[in-house]
């Protein structure tokens, strides 16, 4: 019986291994194609592995890569940007995006954030939001712990110094916690999108006929807001919003 069960689980994941090891060739042909300069059929093949589900940063910057190498700037920072949503502290992500930016028309200036954001999306980028989940359950844990210890302690003493420190821990675990749920939400919700329209005039309300407020190119990022079934309304680094067509950009 052992034996029957054993073997249907190997035949069980027969095809979950099959299907790693066929991606892990199929990234590996898309490399060698791209280190040959065969830029289109890396792309083709990394499409081909995004189009079956699969993703990581890895993938969304070879594919980065091999757009910025055709010079479609708009498709590269699409990519890059989607490989930093999964590593933000990825320094290699970080200088091609960086550099891709330089290569596109609009110039914005970023608003200078208030230093407690800035400290919390630090925060955020630490860890990703698995390695904040083992940090929250570890401090439970020591919780857990010290309210042991204090319930067992005869000590005056110790039993202040136990639940002290048990408050300390279920306030970390409670702050991590929090920190990993929202990296999740981030990576998760696709709040930010970039254009693809080579010009874009955004408007002031979701109407053809209203006024044009500024212009945009293609390759910038926006942060996305409110939508209508046709429009959607957008605001960039420097603050200023307005609305431009659904079919004018590609959500991160």
């Amino acid at each position: 019986m052992r034996k029957i069960i054993s073997l249907s689980i190997v035949v069980l994941f027969i095809p979950l291994i099959m299907l790693a090891d066929s991606a892990k060739t199929l990234f590996e042909i898309a490399n060698d194609h791209y280190n040959k300069g065969e830029y289109e059929q890396s792309i083709a093949l990394y499409d081909s592995l995004i189009n079956n589900n699969l993703e990581s940063a890895d993938l969304y910057y070879n594919m980065g890569n091999a757009w910025y190498k055709l010079e479609e700037m708009p498709k590269a920072i699409f990519y890059f940007e989607k490989a930093k949503k999964i590593e933000p502290n990825n320094a290699d992500i970080a200088y091609n995006l960086a550099l891709a930016n330089t290569k596109i028309a609009d110039r914005i200036e970023i608003v200078p954030e208030f230093f407690l954001k800035t400290w919390w999306k630090t925060m955020l980028d630490t860890f990703d939001e698995g390695q904040w989940m083992l940090i929250n359950i570890s401090m439970f844990l020591v919780f857990i712990l010290f309210t042991i210890h204090f319930f067992i302690s005869k000590k005056t003493a110790i039993k202040k110094f136990s639940f002290t420190l048990a408050i300390l821990f279920l306030l970390l675990s409670l702050v991590s916690g929090l920190i990993g749920y929202r990296s999740y939400k981030i990576k998760t919700n696709h709040n930010t999108a970039i254009i693809f329209t080579p010009t874009v005039n955004i408007k002031s309300a979701p109407d053809d006929n209203s006024s044009t407020i500024f212009i945009l190119h293609q390759g910038t990022k926006v942060t996305l807001m409110e939508e209508t079934s046709q429009w959607q309304k957008v605001k960039i680094a420097n603050g200023s919003e307005g609305w431009l067509l659904k079919t004018d950009f590609e959500a991160i």
